[in-house]
């Protein structure tokens, strides 16, 4: 019983502070992959991301935004790109809402909600229409 009362202890503490903080997913991001950094940054009360560093073995990915859309972001470096943006802290939720996420490999924008599984682990799922159909995504607090 007293190992129970300590893990929801400290299960209530890691939730009070997200909720206290809506800062808290401010800093740089590494992927699970390990192949992805990304700088989460506040811009007014939005929350953004760009992409600070991405591994490319042999050159197999583009440097570019080649797959974009709009014919004229497609020359633009893939590093140093925003690729989520418009995230508001939802107090309720306990989880950043609103956003919209960009699949440079795609050229799609779809729905994203990113919330802290821990101070050390961000969850970013992209979706479509509703969150189920979507993907989540990984990453760990970078040095």
């Amino acid at each position: 019983m007293k190992y129970i009362t300590v893990i929801a202890l400290l299960l209530s503490a890691l939730t009070l502070t997200a909720q206290n903080n809506p800062d808290a997913i401010l800093g740089k991001w590494e992927s699970s992959e390990k192949n992805l950094i990304v700088e989460v940054y506040k811009q007014h009360n939005n929350f953004q991301a760009r992409i600070i560093w991405f591994n490319n073995p042999g050159n197999l990915l583009p440097e570019t935004d080649i797959k974009n859309p709009d014919k004229d972001l497609r020359s633009r470096k893939i590093v140093g790109m925003d690729v989520l943006s418009g995230l508001e802290y939802n107090a309720k939720q306990n989880r950043w809402t609103g956003g919209k996420i960009y699949d440079c490999t795609s050229g799609h924008t779809w729905s994203a909600t990113v919330w802290l599984a821990s101070p050390d682990e961000l969850n970013v799922r992209g979706f479509y229409l509703v969150r189920w159909l979507g993907k989540t995504m990984l990453f760990t607090k970078a040095d």
